[in-house]
């Protein structure tokens, strides 16, 4: 790790929150390394307050406001306030340096998710998305997002389905086009059954139906490899 905005990334991997971090000014820091842990390969964010060398990258912010000097001749009062000042500074500056460079279209993903979490599409979706990955939660929010833009359709449900369910296999029926039967090579947990609902709620058209086959294939005429061992039968 050498940048504020690494820190960050890491704690939220070991499920830290932003707010929870706290910057502090270092008292041993390296010309050129902007954070300053007690060794270069350290990979983990503890509960102490991350060291920062501040003039690593914003010596135009902090050059007079952290001179030893200007720091020597401060109140106690005065310096417990120049170390809270400082964490919330650099925690604005670690924010920008999260959203530099992302497009617009990553902002409306990280928004959609935060709703998601926040309860917008209601409790229960929160609860599923809660229990997800960051990956899986901004996957579901970039097919919410291309489902708003685009309209429910049958093609937008079977991209989301290829990527949210990625074992599975959807078919559509012959006879009856809008009637779906969904096969996934997994076993029928709660969470996972959970989290088809939620996606079935979001992504299936109105005027389509879906069956779906947990762990045991069903057999299917014309096609040896379905016709043999354990087949579900409907």
């Amino acid at each position: 790790m050498n940048f504020i905005w690494d820190a960050a990334l890491r704690a939220a991997e070991q499920g830290l929150k932003k707010e929870a971090m706290h910057y502090t000014p270092a008292e041993k820091g390296s010309p050129y390394y902007e954070l300053a842990f007690d060794y270069l390969n350290r990979r983990g964010i503890g509960e102490d307050a991350v060291p920062v060398n501040a003039l690593y990258r914003f010596s135009a912010i902090f050059q007079y406001l952290l001179h030893p000097d200007v720091r020597y001749l401060l109140e106690k009062d005065k310096e417990e306030f120049i170390q809270k000042a400082f964490d919330c500074i650099m925690h604005i500056l670690c924010e920008i340096d999260l959203h530099h460079g992302i497009t617009r279209q990553e902002c409306y993903v990280r928004k959609l998710r935060q709703e998601l979490l926040d309860g917008v599409f209601g409790k229960e979706a929160a609860a599923v998305v809660r229990d997800l990955d960051r990956e899986g939660q901004l996957a579901v929010a970039e097919e919410l997002l291309h489902t708003m833009k685009c309209g429910s359709s049958l093609q937008g449900f079977s991209h989301a389905f290829r990527r949210l369910f990625p074992k599975g296999i959807l078919y559509q029926s012959r006879l009856t086009p809008n009637e779906l039967y969904a096969y996934l090579d997994e076993p029928k947990l709660q969470a996972r059954e959970a989290e088809w609902q939620l996606f079935c709620r979001l992504f299936l058209p109105l005027d389509f139906s879906v069956r779906v086959f947990w762990q045991v294939h069903f057999g299917i005429i014309g096609l040896d490899g379905t016709m043999k061992d354990k087949i579900a039968l409907f």
